[in-house]
């Protein structure tokens, strides 16, 4: 009996990262790019959304890496092949890319903005100083937790925020009561699972203490075979106009015309003062609009004389992800009609493309040299590790998997592992049929036995069973939506 749950357990960890990431909503990874054009350059179109091959590769070589350091540093092209990988990451891509064109199609957005109040704003896991700001030590650890990078993780956290968007249309109940209701079934199977206990003996190989040489000819090759991945960003030369939405004008007449026509729900006609700050924005964002329209179709003659030009890269902080995505799928000569900026809107004429350039060795040798130590200690941990394998000596420990309690307050600790990496190393040992095993933690290796399994009682307070059953209907219902958004947009395959 308990064999046969270690050994179909697995699906079962996801309980753990739903309650982990709890911060992020009720509730893949890079989304496809936007090119409304077909060209060689492409993989797949799902709607309206191109995957590139670029795109296609990165996602590829991180998938790839994840699953050789599972592996041991075992796995090769031709293995990748026999288990379908690229398939699965081209479906990967294809289903996030479902999800953007659904949340296009609905007007739903997750502004730049959005996503920093998000995760900045997550107290339980304590990312904030006391001074209010994000400590990046600590935001950084728990991404390396996850055996993601930052680039990554936020674009997977913009992607649920999406997901829950839509979850919250289709099922408003768990967009006002913050849950699904669940069956008492539902609770008591879920609540089974978090009373499975493995006892295990760890050990711990240090990266920090392994000798890497630095080879000018092995750096040469490292970069030769990777500097597609070291391009500059794309960057695009255009003609702009910004439209103030504070400096729109108005009088009291057209104010309160606009108060009865969108808010008025009583007899008194009178605008609260409470609110009438937030009535002349609405009003002024009305008329920004249309004053932006009329720009719109001046620069599209070429009859503006209100413009500015400005160069704006793929990878710029100042504009959302929205605009960047606009002007990449655009072509040289488009004028975009306007788009939210801030609190205004811009309106922007396409004159020039520039597609991203491979950086020359010395341009990015310090980023290649990072990385190339980073993937020399990998190989070197994952040598060791299987060395010592079969006879190293560990210490013991009982683990079970996290309650949400210990998650949020980070008091779920192994020995004397730190809350990261602790559940880092618990999602392995729930994962794997293998034992003794290890997995590559942030710089280190840990090595693990099982040595033993049961099942202990679980106390009321360890756990509130209802709130995690939720969401793992959620995630469920989630799987659904995916497959009702497979029969709504058209996917293409190119590859």
């Amino acid at each position: 009996m308990i064999e046969w749950m270690q050994k179909h357990k697995k699906w079962l960890v996801v309980t753990i990262w739903i309650a982990a990431i709890a911060f992020i909503g009720a509730g893949g990874f890079a989304w496809g790019m936007y090119d409304y054009s077909l060209s060689s350059n492409s993989v797949a179109k799902v709607g309206k959304i191109t995957i590139s091959k670029t795109e296609f590769s990165q996602a590829y070589q991180r998938e790839f890496e994840a699953r050789n350091a599972r592996l041991g540093g075992n796995l090769d092209e031709a293995q990748a092949k026999a288990m379908g990988l690229e398939s699965q990451v081209l479906n990967q891509l294809i289903s996030n890319a479902l999800i953007r064109n659904y949340a296009l199609d609905l007007g739903l957005r997750v502004s730049d903005e959005d996503l920093a109040r998000t995760i900045s704003s997550n107290k339980d896991f304590a990312f904030l100083q006391s001074d209010g700001a994000l400590d990046m030590q600590k935001y950084d650890s728990y991404i390396a937790s996850l055996g993601m990078s930052k680039q990554i993780f936020e674009e997977w956290v913009r992607d649920k925020m999406l997901e829950q968007k839509i979850i919250a249309l289709l099922f408003p109940q768990a967009l006002s009561t913050g849950s699904l209701p669940t069956t008492a079934l539902e609770q008591e199977s879920i609540g089974f699972s978090f009373g499975l206990q493995d006892k295990i003996e760890i050990s711990i190989i240090h990266g920090a203490s392994l000798p890497i040489k630095l080879d000018e000819k092995a750096l040469k090759a490292f970069w030769e075979k990777r500097k597609e991945q070291y391009k500059t960003p794309a960057s695009y030369k255009v003609q702009a106009i910004i439209t103030k939405t504070k400096l729109q004008p108005y009088d009291d007449t057209e104010l309160q015309r606009f108060y009865e026509q969108n808010y008025i729900t009583q007899e008194d006609k009178t605008i609260p003062e409470s609110i009438k700050p937030q009535v002349i924005l609405a009003l002024q964002q009305r008329n920004a609009k249309i004053a932006a329209l009329k720009e719109y179709s001046e620069l599209q003659k070429s009859k503006s004389t209100n413009t500015k030009e400005l160069l704006i890269s793929q990878d710029s902080s100042d504009f959302s992800s929205e605009i960047l995505a606009a002007l990449e799928s655009s072509t040289a000569g488009t004028t975009l009609k306007p788009l939210t900026y801030d609190e205004d809107f811009i309106t922007l004429k396409i004159i020039e493309k520039n597609a991203p350039q491979t950086q020359s060795f010395e341009a990015v040798r310090k980023e290649i040299q990072e990385d190339f130590l980073r993937e020399e200690r990998l190989k070197e941990l994952n040598t060791l590790a299987n060395a010592r394998l079969s006879t190293f000596k560990g210490q013991a420990f009982n683990v079970r998997m996290p309650t949400q309690e210990q998650i949020a307050r980070q008091q779920y600790k192994i020995g004397d592992l730190d809350f990261y990496t602790s559940m880092g190393l618990v999602q392995h040992i729930f994962d794997t049929n293998k034992s003794p095993n290890y997995a590559i933690i942030g710089e280190n290796a840990v090595l693990f036995r099982i040595v033993s399994q049961s099942i202990v009682s679980l106390d009321s307070h360890d756990i509130n069973i209802d709130a995690v059953a939720s969401e793992v209907k959620v995630g469920l219902i989630s799987q659904l939506v995916f497959e009702f958004l497979e029969k709504r947009y058209k996917i293409q395959r190119f590859i």
